[in-house]
């Protein structure tokens, strides 16, 4: 694609909503609202000559299984397992086992997808997981949360040292992370909303609704705590029914910032998105003979930048409008955006794909 394309829709539609309001879901979500993982070590058994072989470290485990079925190995002279009867087993492989449970969390019975990982087998296509407890996600926690076994089925056939287990993992107890806490909720940002600005907007928004008050003197609730957490008071109407008030707090309005000032460029497919706010500095722009004059007096060949604004701070965005009128190629225009960051005329954070 020789010429730029912008699409001018989303900076109209970006100037347009810089000031729209979203939901608070769109920007945070509530502490204890998070995905986990539970993890364990098992065996895989039935593979074609593919499993881990002479591995004593295998061979233990497999002794330790079937000892627990009942069968145990007989001992040498000085009282240890005799690893050897097990040699030459190949269709035996040590796996590590990993299971995401939901953000909302699990209940006993429930059933989810187990991810099998290879430790050192060759390949683990066909194989089936032996019975496998599996724990939380914080080291030495011995609780078993869930159950694993079955068939497994390779995901990518370029990788047969992984795999999944469809419904493998039986929880056989609740697994959940509790949102309150001393009567209270914490609100944590997204990864891309977390500043200062964002956190007291949200602290202003929360306080405004006439719902969430509390005290005689009609206190706010929220109090943003820092850059990336808000907490959140629970109202005395809402102390019975934390979970109510949790859905209808995260349905709460909040403004958005005042200022969109990113430019975001990919080079690979020649993209440039602009923020609606993002100014520049008076520079003058020369391409094949053609120059852009932004800011004062207007030289040679110009396009107009900015006719209709109503402040002497040019935008980004008219530029990029008025090299595309004169067909600016989308290379040319992308290295024209990175020497102004260069050279300090571009008042906003790019960032480059």
């Amino acid at each position: 694609m020789k010429n730029f394309i912008l699409f001018l829709a989303t900076i109209f539609t970006l100037a347009s909503t810089a000031r729209a309001e979203i939901k608070l879901s769109d920007v945070c979500r509530i502490k204890g609202q998070e995905e986990n993982t539970l993890h364990g070590m098992g065996l895989v058994v039935g593979l074609k000559g593919t499993g881990d072989g002479d591995s004593r470290t295998t061979m233990r485990a497999l002794a330790r299984y079937m000892e627990l079925m009942g069968h145990r190995l007989g001992n040498d002279p000085r009282g240890q397992t005799m690893l050897e009867e097990l040699k030459g087993v190949k269709n035996v492989a040590m796996v590590f086992l990993t299971v995401t449970v939901p953000a909302g969390g699990a209940q006993q019975g429930d059933l989810i997808d187990c991810k099998v990982s290879a430790l050192s087998a060759k390949s683990i296509e066909g194989g089936y997981l032996m019975l496998t407890e599996l724990h939380g996600p914080v080291p030495g926690d011995k609780t078993v949360y869930g159950i694993a076994k079955g068939q497994i089925s390779i995901d990518d056939i370029i990788k047969p040292q992984t795999g999944t287990i469809a419904r493998g993992c039986q929880m056989e107890q609740k697994f959940q992370n509790e949102f309150v806490k001393d009567g209270k909720l914490l609100l944590v940002m997204s990864k891309d909303q977390a500043t200062f600005q964002m956190t007291s907007l949200v602290e202003q928004s929360v306080n405004r609704e006439p719902d969430f008050r509390i005290g005689s003197t009609g206190e706010g609730i929220a109090r943003a705590l820092d850059q990336v957490r808000v907490q959140v008071i629970i109202p005395a109407t809402y102390a019975d029914n934390p979970a109510l008030f949790a859905s209808v707090l995260m349905e709460t309005r909040v403004g958005r910032p005042q200022t969109d000032t990113t430019v975001i460029i990919n080079e690979r497919k020649q993209a440039v998105i602009v923020g609606a706010d993002v100014e520049i500095g008076p520079v003058a722009v020369m391409h094949k003979n053609r120059l852009i004059q932004v800011g004062g007096e207007q030289l040679n060949q110009f396009v107009e930048v900015n006719p209709a604004a109503e402040t002497q701070k040019p935008k980004l965005a008219a530029l990029v409008d008025a090299l595309n009128t004169l067909k600016v190629p989308a290379e040319d225009v992308i290295d024209i955006i990175k020497m102004l960051k260069h050279k300090r005329a571009l008042y906003g954070e790019l960032i480059i794909e």
